[in-house]
């Protein structure tokens, strides 16, 4: 109970602050300062983008916009729902995360996470600079008061864990692994593996994988890296069931009070940051996992045919999803992004 009300605390003050803080902004040739949050640590490829965006945008407004940047969801107390709530409220100005973050406002969110939608990373990008995914998604974002600034590849979640090797759908069986609070991944690792999937926020994960309250986690490797997780556990798969990708979500209030001019530059920087995250994490991510191994850590990488009965025993998710997020929805991630 005390650490929701520290955490509900923690929001109140953050939106009291933001709240102070952006009321200096607006169009012209006054200052404009733009409060950006994201879930991951500092140092994180999510947190580099988001850099690399604050360069673009105070340079080419030469120093007239400020972006304030914020990791582990630091203007909602590490809360994910909050900080929807909070770009929603126009407190938090720009905000990157997980699109299922957003799902408890719209279940369609939850389309990005099916497993296995992607067979490589080539597929996935064509997904996210699809014109058709970006006009249905900020569609979505719309109707919650948000603009869909873009997608980006966040890279492939890996599973995570402190007692064995994981070759097989029946290797997870009854391990306790920690997953985001969102209900596609419960139902994954639940109905589908037989795991016991434990929901907590991201800034809670190394003190429980530390103390064992839970044996695992999955999440991209840049994050399992950045995030110092190979001090409290031994073994990675590489599996790819869930190429992920994050989404950079604006306030309607902060958009609307931008100049028409402010507004192109804010959506000029994003896509090139954005661009800039993809080229990052293309570059580095087999130099994170030979770092990872030659750090002791146990890399399993799977073949083809082990992944092929993992997208087997989980191939029911699909119609499962479909009743809740529209068979539409499923069509358009399943390839109609080509089209």
């Amino acid at each position: 109970m005390f650490k929701r009300l520290r955490k509900a605390a923690a929001g109140i003050c953050a939106a009291a602050m933001v709240l102070s803080m952006t009321a200096c902004g607006s169009a012209g040739d006054k200052k404009v300062v733009l409060h950006f949050t994201h879930t991951q640590s500092p140092g994180s490829i999510s947190d580099l983008t988001a850099q690399e965006f604050k360069k673009l945008v105070e340079e080419k407004s030469g120093g007239r916009i400020e972006v304030n940047i914020y990791s582990n969801c630091g203007l909602s107390g590490g809360d994910l729902t909050k900080a929807i709530e909070l770009v929603q409220a126009g407190n938090i100005d720009i905000h990157s995360c997980a699109p299922p973050n957003i799902a408890n406002y719209d279940k369609k969110f939850y389309s990005f996470w099916l497993p296995f939608l992607f067979p490589n990373s080539d597929d996935l990008l064509a997904f996210c600079h699809s014109d058709k995914v970006h006009e249905v998604v900020n569609g979505w974002c719309n109707d919650l008061e948000m603009e869909m600034l873009g997608i980006n590849n966040a890279g492939s979640r890996q599973i995570s864990n402190s007692k064995k090797e994981i070759t097989k759908p029946e290797d997870l069986k009854g391990m306790n692994i920690r997953v985001p609070g969102a209900n596609i991944f419960i139902d994954l690792y639940r109905n589908y593996f037989g795991a016991n999937p434990t929901a907590m926020d991201f800034s809670e994960v190394y003190t429980s994988l530390q103390q064992k309250t839970i044996d695992g986690q999955e999440n991209p490797i840049a994050v399992f890296d950045s995030s110092k997780f190979a001090e409290v556990q031994q073994y990675v798969t590489l599996w790819d069931g869930v190429r992920d990708t994050t989404i950079w979500v604006m306030s309607r209030k902060t958009m609307d009070r931008l100049s028409p001019e402010d507004r192109e530059l804010v959506k000029e920087c994003a896509a090139e940051a954005l661009d800039w995250g993809n080229d990052y994490l293309a570059d580095n991510e087999a130099v994170i996992i030979q770092k990872l191994k030659d750090g002791g850590t146990v890399i399993t990488e799977l073949t083809e045919e082990q992944k092929a009965e993992f997208q087997k025993a989980c191939a029911g998710i699909y119609d499962d999803y479909a009743k809740s997020v529209g068979q539409e929805v499923i069509d358009l991630f399943t390839g109609g992004y080509k089209n």
